[in-house]
């Protein structure tokens, strides 16, 4: 295996890549970007920018504005009703107008509660649209990455931006609209009509107004940095619960259970913390406006009665006026929320925007286009590249392979043989020379294009949790079921699903864990030889099988890999002898390339490298094939 890039190559707030001959600032590590202070201007832009994403439901966004429109006006009829019955009905002691009164009030009432449904679920609707498509940016953005970028960042943090982060926005969503609306509308009608009955008690219930918006305003800017840190805590938490569900057999094995619950604690606390400061200062300024209201309508109320006493008031007017300040106490305290919501929302949103903002490291260069690898020669001229700058894993490597060659690569751990195999179908770019497929650079394909007619088995075996037959197919939707077990019997696997009970619709669990580490590898080398690639790269990818079993696997490869050029990374004897050529790394540097036989004539590093541990090797699996013999 080839080195990999570590946080010990980050300086400062930026880990360094590669970039072609000039090496770029690769901002992979998101947490070291996300801590550095940011403002109220953030944010904002922040907001502005999700609301781009309500632009092609802008007519949906009408309809709820108009719905809102008519549910604010509804809402201001039942006190205006119940001030009238006041004047016409109780004071004059006049039951006439009752009845007609009563039913406005039902009538109304009805369709506030109407309007209001509608209003709340074409909301829901909304914010379903809209995060869905956040969550497919997001998700086409993360697809668009290099190999380094995964390499540099934790997958339960990524996943936390599009699960936990996604559902503080949908939550935002749902209600932000309808709030915002409910606040400025009622707000305005409720002052219009005051003003209708009495500007000067209009003014003196004003009066309180600026005291409500600066106290909602220091909320909202002393809990917006505790909000951000909480966003980033949980993604922290997201990745520590993830590596700690994937490495649990170790965690068991190594008896470490008590110091990941203490890690657990420690990441969970910090974010129990920082929540108790926010709800501290959202639960002493939130109930802010009510009270503050309450001392308007105290003064609303003394004034009110003298102007009652004098004449120059109804007792409906002024219980009207109570009525309506009562009701902007609702949705200005409804806006505070909908303020701590909103930092909460946007600091999530920042956390994804963060990945998606990230420039992809591997792109299409403006000339590439749509190119079919006919033959398949693969040539390296003078390549150089390193996952970091002026840390060469590969130094001026340039050698050329025949259409049809199958090409074993040895080397040391550390030597940089994936490395290598992995710059064939552009998952990094080079940082100097090029690398060309039947003489074209591998920068003017597509890389869409390129990838599909170059098949990769890696060591790492992944297998998604759906069925064998999907599993198989999976680089390649439309293949039949004939084609699915052709590829199965390529890799010597046909036999063992014919014995399953649902055979290639049987289920394989989360990461293939019904099924053996040699019977998984077989499935992605069967998955690989589906796409029929005119280039195949096998990474070791024989290492969980037995001899008997890789021989089986090395015959088949041989009927399928005619006319096709393979590049194997492997450690076994036989895998290398009965490659075309044998290429030796070491430090980077190809040392060695040529037949088995040039090789071993030469004396040098290959030779020396077959005639100790080759020679175990080589008795290790006649003893193997003596005991399976026997047991036949």
């Amino acid at each position: 295996m080839s080195h990999r890039p570590s946080p010990r190559y980050c300086s400062g707030r930026k880990c360094w890549g590669y970039s072609m001959s000039v090496a770029r600032p690769i901002l992979a590590y998101l947490d070291t970007i996300e801590e550095k202070p940011k403002g109220l201007a953030l944010t904002l832009r922040t907001f502005v920018r999700i609301l781009k994403y309500h632009k092609p439901y802008i007519p949906l966004m009408v309809v709820i504005a108009l719905l809102a429109a008519l549910r604010s006006y509804l809402f201001l009829l039942e006190p205006l009703y119940t001030s009238q019955i006041i004047d016409q009905v109780i004071t004059p002691r006049n039951a006439a107008p009752l009845a007609g009164l009563l039913w406005r009030i039902l009538i109304s009432g009805v369709g506030w509660a109407i309007v209001s449904f509608l209003v709340m679920y074409l909301n829901g609707i909304l914010a379903q649209d809209v995060v869905g498509d956040m969550r497919s940016a997001y998700y086409r953005s993360v697809q668009g990455k290099s190999f380094l970028f995964f390499d540099m960042n934790a997958v339960g943090d990524l996943t936390s931006r599009a699960t936990t982060d996604m559902q503080f926005v949908d939550g935002f969503l749902r209600t932000w609209l309808n709030i915002a609306l409910n606040t400025l509308l009622t707000v305005v009608f409720n002052f219009w009509m005051m003003f209708s009955v009495n500007p000067l008690l209009s003014v003196i219930a004003l009066l309180p107004m600026p005291l409500v918006f600066y106290l909602q305003a220091k909320a909202f800017l002393m809990t917006m940095p505790l909000f951000r840190k909480m966003q980033l805590t949980l993604g922290k938490i997201g990745a520590y619960v993830q590596q700690n569900i994937v490495g649990m057999k170790n965690v068991r094995i190594f008896q470490r259970e008590d110091e990941m619950d203490k890690g657990s604690q420690e990441i969970s606390a910090s974010f129990t913390s920082l929540a108790i400061r926010a709800g501290k200062i959202q639960a002493l300024y939130m109930p802010s406006a009510p009270n503050i209201l309450t001392l308007g309508i105290a003064l609303v109320y003394v004034i009110g009665a003298n102007s009652v006493l004098a004449g120059t008031l109804t007792l409906g007017g002024i219980l009207l006026f109570a009525r309506y300040m009562n009701r902007t106490a609702g949705p200005l305290s409804d806006f505070a929320a909908f303020m701590g919501s909103m930092v909460n929302a946007t600091s999530a949103a920042e956390r994804m925007f963060a990945v998606m903002d990230l420039p992809g490291d591997v792109q299409d260069g403006p000339d590439a286009r749509d190119i079919t690898i006919e033959r398949g020669e693969v040539e390296f001229r003078n390549v150089t590249f390193g996952y970091v700058k002026d840390r060469p894993i590969l130094k001026n490597i340039t050698f050329k392979v025949n259409p049809g060659e199958k090409i074993a690569i040895l080397g040391a751990t550390g030597t940089g043989k994936t490395s290598l195999i992995y710059l064939i179908p552009r998952f990094y770019d080079i940082d100097s020379g090029s690398i060309l497929i039947d003489g074209v650079d591998t920068r003017n394909y597509k890389i869409g294009s390129l990838r599909k007619q170059v098949g990769l088995v890696l060591q790492d075996v992944f297998l998604f949790s759906g069925t064998i037959r999907s599993n198989i197919a999976f680089g390649k939707d439309d293949a039949t079921i004939d084609e699915v077990r052709a590829a199965a019997r390529a890799a010597r696997i046909d036999d063992f699903i014919e014995t399953l009970p649902e055979q290639y619709d049987t289920r394989v669990g989360e990461r293939g864990v019904t099924l053996s580490g040699g019977q998984k590898q077989r499935l992605t080398i069967a998955r690989a030889l589906l796409t029929d690639p005119k280039i195949l790269i096998l990474d070791d990818s024989l290492s969980f099988v037995d001899a008997k079993t890789e021989q089986a696997i090395q015959e088949a490869i041989d009927e399928a890999l005619q006319g096709r050029t393979c590049f194997i990374i492997a450690q076994r004897l036989s895998t290398i002898k009965n490659a075309d050529r044998i290429m030796v790394l070491d430090n980077g540097e190809i040392i060695e390339f040529g037949t088995h036989n040039e090789l071993m004539a030469r004396g040098q590093v290959y030779s020396k490298i077959y005639e100790t541990q080759f020679l175990e090797q080589a008795g290790e699996e006649t003893s193997e094939a003596k005991l399976n013999g026997k047991r036949a």
